[in-house]
């Protein structure tokens, strides 16, 4: 309650308990009624200190209105600078406006499955771009929106297989962002089996047969996918040298390389690398593979 405010209803109390002494009480109380008029007096007194009081109280308050400019901003003037200042600075909400319920949400931009996909399917985007929209949007919780987007995407679309293939990568962004024991092995299944789909579509879907190479080379090795994510990779090498030679042919020789090593085929392994490199002789890492298989020779 105001200052004010307190000071009004003071004065009220004070008639209301003037008013009982006056005229209150039971019949035949006369003492109290001879008692009366000096009570009364106190209270006038009592009324003109209060009534002093107000107006001091008043005339200070119209001087600070003055001083700050005018009269009392409302509470919809204050609502409406604060939705200006937060759009002048694109819609980020601060520790305030996120604690005020529907007001705050209505002021906060948030992220929307359906823009984050649309982000994430622009043609333009390099693939580290890519990668890095997921894990934003992974963090700002669109994960299962966005899947679920891919998987119609996919549905709309039977024979593409890019929306096939796209929506293997996507079923692999759930174990890439926290997805973990048997769980993991369910989307690294659906993954797979998209990959397929797309693979059969078009047999020489290079992004479709590396990703489905790549990620099986990552299953554990005691359930046996490595040798299958071989036969992909080295699939993909001999497709490869039909074509135009593409900057992301290299990572195909990079793993197959990789993986022969790890299932020891280290000769195999090092010819793998140094086929690499003969087409790729920028590639660094390439060259530093086949130092170590040389060295340990």
């Amino acid at each position: 309650m105001k200052p004010l405010l307190i000071v009004l209803c003071l004065v009220l109390a004070v008639i209301a308990v003037g008013t009982l002494v006056l005229y209150g009480g039971k019949p035949g109380n006369e003492a109290a009624r001879a008692s009366a008029p000096s009570e009364l007096a106190d209270l006038r007194a009592q009324l003109n200190a209060l009534e002093q009081r107000v107006d001091a109280l008043g005339k200070e308050k119209a001087t600070k209105l003055e001083s700050s400019g005018g009269s009392r901003v409302s509470q919809s003037e204050i609502d409406a600078a604060v939705e200006r200042a937060l759009a002048a600075r694109g819609g980020a909400a601060g520790p305030a406006a996120a604690g005020s319920g529907a007001h705050g949400a209505s002021v906060a931009q948030k992220l929307d499955a359906k823009s984050a996909f649309a982000a994430l399917t622009d043609p333009a985007l390099s693939w580290e771009d890519r990668r890095k929209k997921w894990s934003e949007f992974a963090k700002a919780g669109l994960l299962d929106e966005l899947v679920a987007l891919y998987e119609k995407q996919a549905s709309d679309n039977p024979n593409d297989p890019k929306a096939q293939t796209a929506l293997g990568n996507a079923y692999l962004q759930k174990i890439f962002n926290g997805a973990q024991g048997p769980e993991a092995g369910i989307w690294g299944n659906k993954a797979d089996k998209a990959f397929d789909r797309a693979l059969a579509l078009d047999d020489h879907n290079w992004d479709a047969r590396f990703t489905k190479a790549v990620s099986l080379s990552n299953w554990p090795a005691f359930l046996g996918k490595q040798p299958e994510a071989i036969a992909n990779l080295e699939t993909l090498v001999q497709q490869q040298s039909q074509g135009a030679l593409k900057p992301e042919y290299a990572q195909t020789y990079l793993i197959l390389g990789n993986l022969y090593k790890q299932t020891g085929k280290n000769d195999q392994a090092l010819a793998m690398w140094q086929q690499g490199l003969a087409l790729f002789p920028e590639m660094a890492e390439f060259q530093k593979q086949i130092q170590l298989a040389q060295q340990q020779h």
